[in-house]
């Protein structure tokens, strides 16, 4: 029988591709063939753990091989050129660059590099990606942020990765109550994101979908604090402190702007009304991963998570608390609408360890294992019975083979 390890690398050696330029694991052989950002970074994490980090290094590398000059990471990028992607080409014919889309995710990248960098302390592989990585944290600070806020935005549900969260009904419109409404909805806001050609500062003139979204903010104050750490060992330390100080100040607003005192928990910002998007998710609780924290507000969050009528049920941690009426871990239609999801349990895990709470990092990372073991590595999981559901063989499940 072959360990949960072996699994995991049989796994992301399915779902790899390679051609002319380009090697990347596709989160799933069929539905998701192409190369995604936040995926390919736990691809590359992964990897590294398990002792590949010459795959790990040609992942990341093909990832950046899509940035823009200004420095815009896309959220997919299209690199071979079978049926199904010149299908996918054609869907997305309105995309600015061919093959490339004009969104973004989550900067995980940021911590797949410093992975890779302290596991094998390659200087030619670091001395070529954090040219891309500063351009990309530059290009969010200078074109994601509104106001006096050092929280950026995202411009799009896509954007944060959690793409049917419930927080975001309210701001769909009427045509997400309709039956698959949702996924309408979502492609008439990128319509009009296509008719201000993606322009940041267009779209917040219009008042389109702006919202300052905690998991996505909780990644970026992550990523600018693992180039402070790689600055620190390459004995840069003015870039260091800065990066370190730019982290510090994020992680500071969104304990200040996010948290509700009234609830105990971090909710996203929607800068049209300037209100909290006060419905709970696995996304109010991402800041648990964060190094600096206020203690009273730090255990709010752990209240919540370890709470057994939220959070805590025999597989944690589901996407959305068991006593909403939002959830709905069978339904099959949408995403992130209660189900548990490795990726999330595995920077749950990594904070709670971070602040001593390792009896509730283990109860997480154990529960992940188990579901990966007995359910293989689905895309989601229920949280009540521990059914996979969801994409079979999906990339960044192998996440509990390290966590």
């Amino acid at each position: 029988m072959l360990s949960l390890e072996e699994n995991a690398r049989r796994l992301l050696d399915t779902n790899a591709r390679r051609g002319d330029g380009y090697y990347y694991t596709a989160p799933s052989g069929k539905k998701y063939p192409h190369q995604w950002s936040w995926d390919s970074a736990f691809h590359a994490i992964v990897n590294c753990r398990l002792g590949r980090p010459e795959l790990a290094r040609e992942e990341v590398l093909t990832l950046f091989s899509g940035m823009t000059p200004d420095g815009l990471l896309p959220h997919i990028s299209f690199h071979h050129q079978g049926f199904r992607a010149w299908k996918d080409r054609l869907f997305r014919f309105y995309w600015p660059r061919p093959g490339r889309s004009p969104l973004v995710q989550p900067p995980v990248v940021a911590l797949a590099v410093r992975e890779i960098w302290e596991k094998t302390g390659d200087i030619e592989f670091i001395e070529t990606t954090l040219p891309f990585l500063e351009r990309h944290f530059k290009w969010l600070g200078d074109t994601r942020r509104f106001g006096d806020s050092p929280l950026v935005s995202i411009l799009s549900p896509w954007e944060c990765g959690l793409d049917h969260k419930p927080a975001f009904d309210p701001l769909l419109g009427k045509p997400a109550k309709l039956p698959f409404g949702r996924y309408l909805a979502l492609y008439a806001a990128e319509m009009k994101l296509v008719l201000q050609v993606f322009d940041p500062q267009k779209i917040v003139r219009k008042r389109y979908f702006n919202v300052r979204e905690v998991l996505f903010n909780t990644v970026y104050a992550l990523g600018l604090e693992a180039l402070a750490r790689i600055f620190d060992d390459l004995g840069n330390q003015s870039k260091s402190r800065c990066y370190q100080n730019t982290s510090e100040t994020v992680s500071d607003a969104i304990w200040n702007e996010c948290f509700d005192p009234a609830t105990g928990l971090c909710f996203d910002i929607d800068l049209n009304t300037g209100k909290l998007l006060a419905e709970p998710s696995v996304s109010c609780l991402m800041p648990l991963a964060l190094k600096h924290a206020p203690e009273d507000k730090y255990q709010s969050l752990v209240d919540h998570l370890t709470n057994t009528e939220e959070f805590w049920l025999p597989f944690p941690v589901p996407s959305v608390p068991h006593n909403r009426p939002a959830f709905e871990p069978q339904d099959k239609r949408y995403l992130w609408r209660g189900p548990t999801w490795i990726n999330t349990n595995w920077f749950l895990a990594n904070g709670l360890r971070r602040h001593g709470l390792n009896e509730p990092a283990a109860t997480i990372a154990n529960a992940s294992r188990e579901l990966a073991e007995q359910f293989g590595f689905r895309e989601y999981y229920n949280p009540v019975t521990g059914e996979g559901g969801g994409e079979k063989g999906f990339g960044w499940s192998t996440l509990a083979a390290i966590m």
